[in-house]
């Protein structure tokens, strides 16, 4: 992970002290000028001591400011220079498309670097083998659960999904030893999906959290964490790049689960296909 220098410092953020976090925001907003800054350079800009800077590489993960910057060189090497950033409210159509298009892509990318496979594996593994999967999230996580469970259903999983609180600390009550949780939150602190986690852990079921940030409380109290990497603006009530990073992992997860019961997987396709599609002359 530490390859990667700008979904690194996006997911750690949170965790960062005060100081290091005025470090780390400066080198997301001015990734280029860094790039070619001393550290004495950089705590000048940020407005910290140049061990502040040191200090921030470390928690990031890097011996030093030195390997630090060799990562996010890496990082601009690899990126486009067409039009990101902010939406304006001068910005037109065109720019608005570029923008919110770039955003999204940029998100799939960062989030392919930051997901482990083999975490990955792990997760799929569990749910194919589990007796329920139940996903939750709140908001547009929810959504992306809603859509998590109706893919599982197609091949034959008994998935679960409920967009209420109580409904869904309910359900896991109920769930037994083997059954897997899904949790699904950006940010990782929403306490109503932190709740959720909790309680599925003292029933023994298995935990799975897809985030944004590795450090937050919803992923340390889980089994099983898969990051996501996408940066939101203040127009997050869409919460649009990092529902596109949700509903990626959520497809690898099911083309994963699928592969593992590849026989049942299919002739469940097959028969719920042609129950959707085929309602005129009902089954075959």
């Amino acid at each position: 992970m530490s390859l990667y220098c700008l979904p690194l410092i996006r997911g750690k953020l949170p965790s960062l002290r005060p100081s290091e976090q005025k470090v780390a925001r400066y080198i997301m907003e001015h990734p280029h000028d860094v790039v070619g800054m001393s550290s004495m350079q950089l705590g000048a800009e940020a407005g910290v001591s140049e061990s502040t800077v040191v200090k921030c590489s470390q928690s990031l993960g890097f011996e030093g400011f030195v390997q630090l910057k060799l990562a996010l060189a890496r990082d601009l090497a690899a990126s486009t220079s067409t039009a990101f950033g902010l939406v304006e409210v001068d910005d037109e159509p065109d720019v608005i498309m570029q923008k919110v298009f770039n955003t999204n892509a940029v998100a799939l990318s960062d989030t392919m670097k930051v997901l482990d496979p083999e975490r990955l594996r792990q997760a799929a593994g569990l749910m194919a083998e589990a007796g329920t999967v139940s996903f939750f999230g709140m908001g547009a996580s929810g959504i992306v659960a809603l859509d998590a469970k109706q893919k599982l259903m197609r091949i034959g999983i008994s998935a679960e999904c409920e967009l209420d609180p109580h409904l869904m600390l309910t359900r896991v009550a109920l769930m037994r030893e083997g059954d897997v949780l899904v949790a699904l939150s950006h940010s990782g602190e929403t306490s109503d999906v932190v709740e959720v986690i909790g309680l599925a852990r003292s029933m023994g079921v298995h935990t799975v959290c897809i985030t944004n940030h590795p450090d937050s409380t919803a992923a340390k109290l889980s089994d099983i964490v898969l990051l996501t990497s996408a940066s939101e603006s203040s127009m997050r009530g869409g919460a649009t790049a990092s529902r596109i990073a949700q509903l990626s992992i959520i497809d690898c997860l099911f083309v994963l689960v699928a592969m593992t019961r590849y026989d049942e997987a299919m002739g469940c396709l097959v028969k719920t296909r042609q129950a959707v599609s085929g309602r005129k002359g009902g089954l075959q």
